[in-house]
């Protein structure tokens, strides 16, 4: 086969014969893809670029006095105003001010220019230990000043749009807690309006006013108890001065009127104990319910007794003239005086002491809702101090903030485009180009130049002999026939 009579080095050998063979095709088209080259690089307009460099200003008060009302720290405060810086809106106005892309704005749509000049802008981050520190803005652009002027006005703006924004942000927090201050400021009045008017309402009943309340209830069970035993020493003073007998006929007390002493006897031992127990027990408790139906079955068997004129009354009936009787009767109807106001305090206390547990729930419900307003005034007024301090700081630019340190410079030499490369890159495409055009060229010819290339069209007829080589063997070989080989059979 004629596959089997090829080498490796066949193909290299083919492809520098090629190349001799069409040296003067690849020099031509080497050398005008290289001019074109050429002159497109050089005919690229010079790129400058211009950069300043912002430092990120911690806050110089420390936070231990003065919080600060900023809520982001500077990375994420510096991603929001690259956001705003690169808006279409600030974009827009800076390109106006300063008359950018003049030559193409009525090639170019307004939307293509904003979308160059964000390309041309460039941040770098700096950070340190403790964080970010300060980050490089630069700008890009074909001249020189432009590229300068556009940098220091992307710089002020930033700083300018950071103060702005956090005044913004420290004016409306401040606002916000003035507002919910107002608001709560109200609320806990009412409140207190509230909780004032139900302590005028039940002075006297409430939760902390029970201790004195049951001492007062104490005392008077006391005095009550000690005008129950004066009345009953008076009703028996009385008994045994109207039993006396007087200068005229001896008179002995009735079997009714001993009774009725028993009666009262007992009264006065039932009440005593009464009292006794209302010192210890509420009454609801069992022995006092028991005490009080025993006074009121003797209050009946006293009242069912038949009519008998008391001892002060038979006293009054027998001797009026006794002076004796007359003053016992005055100080009997003092002690019931006294006895009646005593009982009526006593109920009144009492009233008190059972309505205690209800006023206190009420109370406690009042104070509950008063003290979480109270602490709630009290925080809103902490922060809204410290938002005005912060505010007041902020005014003052003692705050942390953005402060540029040196000002774009005019830049002296261009950035780009690199020639010296784009050259070389040029040189070795015009090479490429020209061995590509030389190798389509050789494909697209039907001529036969080679042994092997004649062997590969008639591989059946064997092959006699070839003419040596000549010289200018391609200025011949344009004169010459196709077939200058000898073939065997013909």
């Amino acid at each position: 086969m004629a596959d089997e009579h090829r080498s490796p080095l066949s193909g290299i050998h083919t492809l520098l014969s090629a190349i001799r063979y069409r040296y003067r095709l690849i020099l031509f088209v080497a050398v005008a893809v290289l001019a074109a080259g050429v002159t497109y690089v050089m005919q690229m307009p010079d790129v400058y670029q211009s950069e300043t460099q912002i430092l990120v200003n911690p806050q110089r008060i420390s936070d231990k006095y003065v919080n600060s009302i900023a809520t982001m720290d500077a990375s994420e405060r510096l991603n929001t105003l690259s956001q705003q810086i690169l808006s279409s809106s600030r974009l827009e106005t800076i390109m106006d001010e300063l008359h950018l892309f003049s030559n193409l704005r009525d090639k170019v749509s307004h939307d293509e220019l904003i979308k160059r000049m964000r390309k041309n802008i460039g941040i770098e981050l700096k950070h340190n230990s403790e964080g970010l520190s300060a980050f490089t803005l630069s700008y890009t652009g074909d001249s020189a000043q432009e590229v300068a002027n556009v940098a220091n006005r992307l710089a002020e703006s930033f700083i300018s749009w950071n103060l702005q924004d956090r005044e913004q942000e420290a004016k409306g927090t401040t606002t916000f807690l003035a507002n919910e201050l107002t608001t709560t400021k109200s609320q806990l009045d009412d409140l207190e309006e509230q909780l004032r008017s139900y302590k005028m309402k039940h002075l006297g009943e409430l939760p902390d006013q029970l201790d004195a309340n049951m001492q007062t209830l104490s005392r008077l069970q006391v005095e009550l108890q000690a005008n129950t035993e004066a009345q009953s020493r008076l009703d028996h003073e009385a008994l045994l001065t109207s039993s006396l007998p007087d200068t005229g006929s001896p008179r002995t007390p009735s079997i009714s009127t001993s009774v009725r002493q028993k009666l009262m006897t007992e009264k006065y031992a039932a009440q005593t104990e009464l009292v006794e127990l209302r010192k210890h027990y509420t009454d609801s408790f069992p022995d006092v319910g028991r005490k009080e139906a025993e006074i009121r079955s003797l209050d009946g068997q006293i009242a069912s007794l038949p009519s008998d004129p008391t001892p002060l009354a038979t006293a009054d009936s027998t001797n009026t003239a006794n002076p004796r009787l007359q003053l016992i009767h005055r100080d009997h109807d003092r002690l019931q005086d006294e006895q009646r106001k005593i009982q009526g305090s006593i109920n009144r206390y009492q009233s008190r002491i059972d309505s205690a547990p209800v006023r206190e729930q009420e109370v406690s419900q009042l104070l509950r809702d008063y003290g979480t307003a109270r602490d709630h005034y009290r925080a809103l007024l902490e922060k809204t101090y410290s938002a005005q301090m912060a505010a007041q700081l902020q005014q003052e630019q003692q705050s942390g903030n953005f402060t540029m340190l040196d000002k774009a410079r005019v830049p002296e030499a261009p950035v780009g485009p690199k020639r010296i490369p784009l050259f070389l890159a040029a040189f070795l495409f015009s090479l490429v180009s020209g061995i590509g055009v030389a190798l389509l060229a050789e494909t697209l010819d039907n001529t036969v130049k080679s042994e092997t290339e004649l062997r590969d069209c008639l591989p059946d007829i064997p092959l006699l002999g070839t003419t040596p080589g000549m010289q200018n063997v391609p200025v011949i070989r344009r004169g010459l026939p196709q077939s200058r080989f000898l073939l065997g059979g013909q």
